[in-house]
């Protein structure tokens, strides 16, 4: 093995260092041109605090079990570093594939494991720390403070240039996303009162299992996977501005094809529901001649729909 400690995410390999001391320090996405030589190495699974098999539809980048290959002179027996090494690999994986509200959520999720290892987290996380602020304080129904996220808030404070007593965080932000592009992702809210979510599984995806070859189960299983997961990150999304609207000048609409018409040969956009409106103030002030965010299905799990959004 060419490494101390490898993390395999979908896409990517994350290498670690550990110290005789015990001491764990992140080097990095591998990047080299020699791809990572795992032989001899001890495989471990992630905890499965995070799994795909949550969910209907996920990112391609994070439709992954990490899975953490150990030197064999490498000792991760120590509790704290144990429990470390099996948790970051969906945290790397959803901070590399730019999902700033999973990032925010696992972070949350198990804060006490991520804090153990407080400045290899705070290192991993930077990057994306303020689009991971943004959308956890402000894209959710729940409420969060900033200050729950210490570990975020530090970073994300600094790159904001965030000053209390100049300014409000919300005036941060607006600032911020004025001068910068950014990449997030945000749930919806509202989708209740449209009829995209009860469509969002249709019958007929079910019913591609019903015809399985026992004799080419593995096979067949394979490619009803990547049908369905290829159907579901090929249907068209918009994040739009809605200026128009009676009730909040400021509203944002995501409309998305709708999967039962689009397997019935019928495409076309439905209302899903909308970005959250506090976030929707704060990225309408921000660049207020700017009417479309692009827009993509990030994942997509009972009754919550998240989509991808740019500034």
């Amino acid at each position: 093995m060419n490494a101390q400690i490898l993390i395999k995410t979908a896409n990517d390999w994350f290498e670690f260092t550990k110290s005789k001391t015990g001491q764990l320090d992140f080097v990095g996405k591998w990047e080299k041109k020699d791809q990572p030589n795992v032989d001899g190495a001890q495989k471990l699974a992630s905890s499965t605090y995070y799994t795909p098999s949550y969910y209907v539809y996920v990112n391609s980048a994070l439709n992954c079990n990490p899975v953490i290959y150990v030197a064999p002179d490498v000792d991760v027996s120590d509790k704290n570093l144990f429990d470390y090494l099996v948790h970051i690999g969906p945290l790397l994986a959803a901070v590399e594939a730019k999902d700033s509200l999973l990032a925010g959520e696992l972070y949350i999720r198990r804060s006490e494991v991520f804090e153990l290892f407080s400045q290899v987290t705070e290192y991993i996380l930077e990057p994306l720390s303020v689009e991971i602020l943004f959308s956890m304080c402000y894209g959710r129904m729940q409420e969060t403070e900033p200050e729950e996220l210490e570990l975020v808030y530090d970073s994300a404070i600094e790159k904001l240039d965030y000053d209390s007593s100049r300014e409000s965080i919300d005036q941060a932000f607006i600032r911020y996303f004025k001068k910068n592009s950014a990449k997030f992702t945000l749930p919806l809210v509202g989708t209740n009162f449209y009829n995209w979510e009860h469509d969002s599984v249709p019958y007929a995806l079910g019913k591609l299992c019903n015809n399985i070859n026992p004799e080419e189960l593995s096979t067949d299983a394979k490619k009803i996977r990547k049908a369905k997961h290829d159907f579901y990150e090929n249907l068209e999304t918009v994040v739009q501005a809605e200026p128009y609207n009676q009730y909040d000048k400021n509203s944002i609409l995501v409309t998305i094809e709708n999967p039962v018409a689009k397997i019935s040969g019928n495409p076309g956009l439905e209302k899903a529901g909308h970005i959250r409106a506090l976030a929707a103030k704060i990225i309408r002030e921000a660049k207020p001649k700017k009417m479309n965010y692009g827009g993509k299905l990030a994942s997509l799990s009972g009754n919550k729909i998240v989509v991808e959004l740019e500034l």
